[in-house]
């Protein structure tokens, strides 16, 4: 997990003074604000307190003028209005505040968003001529989809099917023949802000057409009921929280905290957050948002615009239960797919592909694109997944960095039955036949790329006496966090530990414990096996993370989010022999050398001492084997990589095996032992 650190220069001590004083903020959040280029009063007062002079006039889009007139006509005439969303947080809070905003008026309004499995992504002719056919629709609002929707849109015209487009994604280089293209990145339009959400663009629609050409003078003036959606569309799609985004998500969390819709607040109550606990960005981010996605991902989204639009208490617990549920069964399936498609991903076919296309057979296409993000920090490359679904290869792409894997990939469209997304992320499908070819065309495209770890950002290298509950709240005063405006990074060095300890069922997650400036901090690691292999009977790390805290019982602790972390190097316990010290020499430069016969020795004898609690007393097994207690370890975990061993109760367990698996497919051999 080490990576190496960039310390960001020191803010100006003069200038985080003078937002001190005339501004009674502390310090800390001072000296980020600086940091982050935030220097004179009037910025930093915009930063911590967005106000209404930092939004923008609806009617500074493209065509606004255009899209309100149409609505209004079709609201105030009785025309049904079809509003066409998307399966995603984005799409489903989307499709919230557009429905909403226009029955408010008293429209005749069907909202649809679209079945992941049956409908696929964005406008569909079939299914258009279906709800068309059963609503009677005269008129079809898309939100957070339809600029990539020509073909379904054209045939909508011919129907005598008007069609208002409100999206956020890439733009195709000949939009739709729609009545109007409600677009922030409008190659017409003049709009200040282009990184808008779905749900920020719907919000603003909704703005101008219950404006009424009035203009908006203050917040009372705005439908601010829709500020939470507008939070949450924008954080979960990891929009920039810069520019009107941070306004937005400041007061939407604020919404969700002190009066939340009846069916987030079951929500949130089944993800176990405390009833008193701040909410955040991350809340939305790791709570809100994955259960939310959970729905479409699985089965019908339409729960998750039940959930949404809910007023009810007890029906909003009852569809907050189902939801649960459907998420504990997202991650099985996660788990399930990631191990295979990790085998792939780590073979020495998928060695020299710039951009991976991992392919597979009865995954489930709804899990695809976390896999796909998972396997990119394995990697460190953009990784596409993809599943056979009716005879063609469906999938998930996510990008590594900042590399646009939207435009690198559009290059190759010829060979696709389907393309969608943006720079990070994307929906594609190809017929069986095409993929090695377009493996064939990624690897010569991309010859020259190069997806090198970036070094990790740290604002600030700080004793552990000065991690404090008063430090946290100061780090907190700069939510909301994201895009845009990334939590800082402090580091630690040379911390003592007091405890090491693995968690969950699997032992993949670790947590460290050190003494802060009042009271214990908690140090976590997810989804790492290998470092929690590394960490045993450790009792000195050095670590980069974001500050956070936890409550659990009533009592609140600080929590260290790991980012890096770095353990010293322990003294051989028996003299080292030439093959030893030539490891130790490499090792610090790229990992241990080690042969297949060492390894087949180590499992022999582990193979042979499995009575033995040998995780809880090394120091045999090292001086047989003449192995350090590091890569001895490593060792451990590439067999449990590849399923050769399992740990249980202090004991390594060797299990039976038919199939042959290469030391190289361990992602834990490949990182620590390849040449």
């Amino acid at each position: 997990m080490t990576r190496k650190w960039h310390r960001l220069a020191q803010p100006d001590a003069k200038k985080r003074q003078l937002l001190q004083d005339n501004l009674g903020i502390g310090p800390v959040t001072a000296g980020f604000l600086v940091q982050k280029g935030i220097e004179t009063i009037s910025q930093a007062k915009a930063f911590l307190e967005p106000s209404f002079d930092q939004l923008h006039d609806p009617f500074d889009f493209y065509q606004m003028d255009v899209a309100v007139e149409r609505i209004q006509e079709a609201v105030f005439s009785g025309e049904t209005i079809l509003v066409y969303g998307d399966y995603d947080v984005d799409g489903l809070t989307s499709t919230t505040i557009m429905t909403e905003g226009l029955v408010s008026l008293g429209a005749e309004v069907y909202p649809y968003i679209p079945n992941r499995f049956e409908d696929g992504y964005g406008p569909n002719q079939a299914t258009y001529e279906r709800l068309v056919r059963e609503t009677g629709a005269s008129l079809i609002i898309t939100v957070d989809n339809g600029v990539t929707g020509k073909k379904p849109i054209a045939w909508a015209k011919d129907q005598g099917v008007d069609v208002v487009v409100t999206d956020h994604h890439s733009l195709p280089e000949e939009l739709p023949d729609a009545v109007a293209v409600i677009h922030p990145r409008h190659p017409k339009g003049e709009y200040p802000f282009g990184d808008l959400s779905g749900a920020g663009v719907a919000f603003k629609v909704v703005q101008a057409v219950l404006q009424d050409g009035m203009p908006a003078e203050s917040l009372a003036d705005l439908p601010t009921e829709f500020f939470d959606l507008v939070a949450m569309g924008a954080i979960a799609d990891v929009v920039s929280l810069k520019d009107e985004n941070r306004a937005f998500v400041t007061w939407g969390l604020k919404e969700i905290e002190t009066n939340p819709r009846p069916g987030i607040a079951a929500l949130l109550k089944t993800a176990k957050q405390p009833k008193d606990a701040p909410v955040l960005s991350e809340t939305v981010g790791f709570k809100i948002a994955p259960r939310l996605n959970a729905i479409g991902r699985l089965g019908d989204a339409s729960l998750g615009l039940d959930l949404l639009k809910v007023k009810d208490e007890t029906e909003a617990k009852d569809l907050a239960k189902k939801v649960e549920e459907l998420n504990n069964e997202r991650r099985e399936l996660v788990d399930q797919v990631f191990e295979e498609a990790k085998a792939q991903a780590m073979s020495a076919e998928q060695a020299n592909q710039p951009v991976l296309l991992i392919a597979g057979k009865d995954w489930h296409q709804g899990v695809l694109g976390i896999v796909a993000a998972r396997l990119t920090d394995v990697v460190a490359k953009p990784v596409v997944v993809m599943t056979k679904v009716d005879g063609v290869y469906k999938g998930s792409g996510r990008s590594y960095g900042d590399f646009d894997l939207h435009a690198f990939l559009a290059d190759f469209q010829d060979d696709y039955t389907a393309f969608g997304g943006h720079a990070g992320a994307l929906g594609m499908a190809m017929a069986p036949d095409k993929l090695e070819k377009v493996r064939a065309r990624i690897l010569q495209a991309g010859a020259e790329l190069s997806f090198d770890e970036e070094p990790i950002a740290i604002n600030l290298v700080m004793a552990p006496r000065m991690l404090t509950k008063d430090f946290y709240e100061q780090v907190v005063a700069l939510e909301p966090f994201g895009e845009g405006n990334p939590q800082p990074v402090i580091g630690l060095e040379k911390v003592a530990l007091t405890a090491v300890q693995p968690l969950g069922a699997e032992k993949k997650h670790l947590k460290l414990s050190f003494n802060g400036g009042r009271g214990p901090v908690e140090a976590l690691a997810f989804n790492d096996p290998a470092l929690v292999t590394l960490a045993s009977g450790q009792k000195q790390a050095t670590l980069a993370g974001t500050v956070g805290v936890n409550t659990f019982a009533g009592r609140t602790r600080l929590q260290l989010m790991i980012e890096d972390v770095m353990f010293p190097e322990k003294k051989e316990i028996t003299p080292a022999t030439p093959t030893a010290k030539k490891s130790a020499q490499v090792g610090k430069k790229r990992g241990f050398v080690r042969s297949k016969a060492d390894f087949a020795k180590a499992y022999k004898y582990l193979y042979g001492h499995q009575e033995e609690a040998l995780v809880l007393d090394l120091t045999k097994a090292l001086a047989v084997l003449s192995l350090e207690e590091k890569e001895f370890k490593l060792m451990i975990q590439v067999f449990l990589d590849l399923g050769f061993v399992k740990m249980e109760e202090g004991h390594i367990r060797c299990l039976d095996r038919t199939e042959k698996r290469a030391l190289d497919e361990s992602t834990t051999y490949q990182r620590y032992f390849a040449g």
